[in-house]
């Protein structure tokens, strides 16, 4: 019996000292979790990356994307409450400072009394110099340090009382453009790798130099020498940084000529090192449609790198869409469509294809559970709709805010427009519904999105606004009729697609002014301007100007759409040939007054004059509604073929 108790002790102590030994290893695990981290991580990469070289890494990074849907803007926010107030919305800049100072002097810009927008695209593949000083002026104005840094070519013009001298700027907009969205992702990424910090165990269990046989070096040698570790991500990337500059001057046309094929090379050749650790924090490039995405040492990262922190925030702040619900139009940098082009327009599910209802706003997006890609959720806005009068006979002031639900309807019910790669990056839409960004594919997303406008009929003789208390099913079927009268009649013997294309809709139509299409250059239709007009490549910077016109009051003035209006439209893509239609649709005796026909793009020809290429023209144009107030003129002025610095 006492042999068996001291056993039994004996076995007790040695199960109590195991514990603690245990606990302690445990302890210590967890006050040095950083290191225990960095030992697991790095043996589990070495394992994979030796047996499996082309294994894709898969750090679990959070957002960099910072998207930010839909900005919609009060009358008051847009600036047009005096008839000396502007709106001036500039195209595609690219960090081509200069000539953006050279048509905001043309304009008489004056930022205490013009509302300043830009259609994306504004940094990016000209100079960074040129890139920083647009974000240093846009982001002045946009914190409110309104003074005269630009010089008007009509001083008398630019004079302004001595109150007016003293109040703050009006706003400064802009919508992200794709090259705005890749900087702002590098950016993002740079503030969180920075500060981070690995503590590595000892150099010796990092091998210094390590053979890679099989992988291409920059110095030609078997060997790499990774050096010894550095802590934070700031030093690795000053570390890394410097040796690319420093491969790039010692052979400018090595490997280092090409920053993705020499950051390529220094990934392998981080295998089984300290470095391999900070590389796995580094994206990589995308694939498919994201295949632009995180190219470093491109033109995007380093103006990322060098932008100072209000730079940033400007940045971070822009949203995709600019919605201004009084004047029915929407700023975008690629595009937006009108309806979901995988469905029939007159669907029950497309926005157009019913009249609006208060409970549009209140309820989610329709079913959109087959989409493919990731989609942005819109926060329905508070005070887009007011309380209706259940009256049967609706007032202008009703019509207004119904026409504001449906377009917002369009940009939440129509999948498309809730994904940020297509607002970004949209040129076309090819005939089985997907979106393109090139330019030579499919068909022009602002032909489909005019095409759908014209058959706009209005809703005002056909819709009732139904008082809360009537039952569900009264609602559904009266929204039933409203369809139906509005679709074409069945059993007409005519092709479907031509019977769609003529059928009216129960909708008021909307403006869309864009970017993004240079290829294109100047590209104005009744319902769409697009602004890109090269400057970048030489051509020209365009902006469209807006002002009330003083000769009529002051207010939204909204009337349905006319006979004269609809005839107008009829001249538009009657032709089933692509050339016809555009010739068509910019024929001298249009809309637009000839102005396209000379200025605008006519079968893929040139946004400057036939006939002489003036450094600055100005025309005017067609813009919202038949009777709306606004005035609208198109002002262009030449970029530099080569060379646009920072200077003003």
């Amino acid at each position: 019996m006492r042999g068996t108790a001291a056993s039994y002790h004996h076995s007790r102590t040695t199960y109590t000292v195991l514990s603690l030994f245990v606990v302690a290893v445990l302890v210590l695990g967890f006050i040095n979790e950083p290191l225990l981290v960095s030992r697991v991580q790095t043996v589990s990469l070495n394992l994979q990356e030796l047996t499996l070289k082309k294994k894709k890494d898969k750090f679990p990074f959070p957002d960099f994307d910072r998207y930010r849907h839909t900005l919609t803007l009060s009358p008051e926010e847009f600036g047009l409450e005096h008839p000396d107030e502007r709106a001036i919305i500039v195209g595609d800049t690219h960090g081509m400072n200069r000539s953006l100072h050279n048509l905001l002097s043309t304009l008489s810009y004056d930022p205490r009394k013009d509302t300043l927008f830009l259609a994306g695209d504004l940094l990016a593949k000209s100079s960074e110099a040129g890139s920083l000083a647009i974000l240093d002026f846009l982001s002045q104005r946009q914190e409110g340090i309104c003074f005269p840094d630009i010089e008007p070519k009509r001083p008398e013009k630019a004079s302004v009382s001595g109150a007016r001298t003293q109040s703050r700027c009006k706003g400064v907009y802009a919508v992200r453009g794709n090259h705005d969205q890749m900087i702002v992702q590098w950016r993002a990424w740079r503030d969180w790798f920075e500060p981070l910090q690995l503590t590595f165990p000892s150099a010796n269990l990092y091998p210094r130099r390590f053979s890679v046989p099989s992988f291409p070096s920059v110095t030609e040698s078997a060997t790499f020498d990774a050096g010894p570790p550095v802590g934070t991500g700031s030093q690795f990337l000053a570390l890394i940084e410097s040796e690319w500059l420093r491969d790039r001057t010692a052979d400018p046309s090595g490997s280092a000529s090409d920053p993705q094929e020499w950051v390529d090379t220094a990934r392998k050749r981080a295998v089984g090192t300290w470095r391999a650790e900070w590389w796995k924090r580094i994206p990589q490039p995308g694939r498919g449609r994201a295949k632009k995405d995180w190219i470093m040492f491109g033109d995007h990262y380093w103006i990322a790198r060098d932008m100072k922190p209000e730079h940033a925030r400007f940045l971070f702040s822009l949203p995709l869409v600019i919605h201004v619900p009084s004047e029915h139009f929407f700023l975008v940098h690629g595009g937006l469509l009108p309806s979901d082009p995988r469905r029939p327009s007159d669907d029950a599910r497309q926005p157009l294809a019913h009249p609006p209802s208060p409970d549009d706003i209140r309820r989610g997006p329709t079913d959109d559970a087959d989409y493919e890609y990731p989609l942005l959720q819109l926060d329905p806005p508070q005070d887009i709709l007011r309380n209706p009068s259940g009256s049967r006979n609706i007032s202008d002031e009703e019509i207004e805010e119904l026409r504001a639900v449906q377009e917002r309807s369009i940009l939440q019910d129509v999948p498309q427009n809730r994904d940020p790669w297509v607002v970004l990056n949209m040129r076309g839409v090819r005939k089985s519904g997907k979106v393109t960004r090139r330019s030579d594919k499919g068909k022009p997303w602002s032909k489909i999105w005019n095409g759908q406008m014209k058959r706009c009929a209005g809703f005002k003789d056909d819709i009732a606004l139904v008082d809360s208390s009537v039952e569900d099913d009264d609602q559904e079927d009266e929204l039933d009729r409203s369809i139906t009268r509005f679709r074409a009649a069945e059993g007409r013997e005519k092709d479907k697609d031509k019977e769609e294309e003529d059928s009216p809709l129960p909708c008021y139509p909307s403006t869309v002014v864009y970017g993004h299409a240079a290829s294109r250059d100047l590209d104005v239709r009744r319902w769409t301007v697009g602004l890109d007009t090269g400057c970048l490549y030489g051509r020209r910077l365009t902006s469209l100007v807006l002002q009330r016109a003083h000769a009529k009051s002051q207010g939204p003035t909204r009337t349905s759409p006319t006979d004269d209006e609809e005839a107008e439209d009829e001249d538009e893509d009657e032709s089933s040939d692509e050339e016809e239609d555009e010739l068509d649709e910019y024929a001298s005796d249009g809309p637009f007054g000839g102005v396209n026909s000379r200025f605008a793009r006519v079968a893929g020809g040139s946004a400057v004059s036939r006939t002489r290429k003036p450094k600055t023209w100005t025309r005017p144009i067609r813009f919202g509604d038949k009777d709306s107030d606004l005035e609208a003129k198109l002002v262009s002025v030449k970029c530099p073929k080569a060379g646009d610095f920072a200077g003003p």
